[in-house]
């Protein structure tokens, strides 16, 4: 199963958000206004923590680490 992970932007060090999901009012997350989101590391579809299970659809790998099934 894969599960989210963090990841921290290069260009200004906040955490991604996942690609297409929407963050809560008020968390400041690195999204598609900076030029260091879709570079190397990429963000992926989940919030870090986040099963693929629990998302309920197909998912890229990136910003993902493989873990036993819960």
């Amino acid at each position: 199963m894969r599960v989210g992970v963090r990841v921290e932007c290069t260009i200004c060090g906040r955490t991604k958000a996942p690609h297409g999901r929407s963050a809560p009012a008020g968390l400041s997350l690195c999204d598609r206004g900076c030029p260091g989101y879709d570079v190397e590391p990429k963000p992926g579809c989940l919030w870090p923590g986040e099963a693929e299970a629990e998302f309920g659809y197909p998912i890229c790998h990136n910003a993902t680490r493989e873990e036993e099934a819960r």
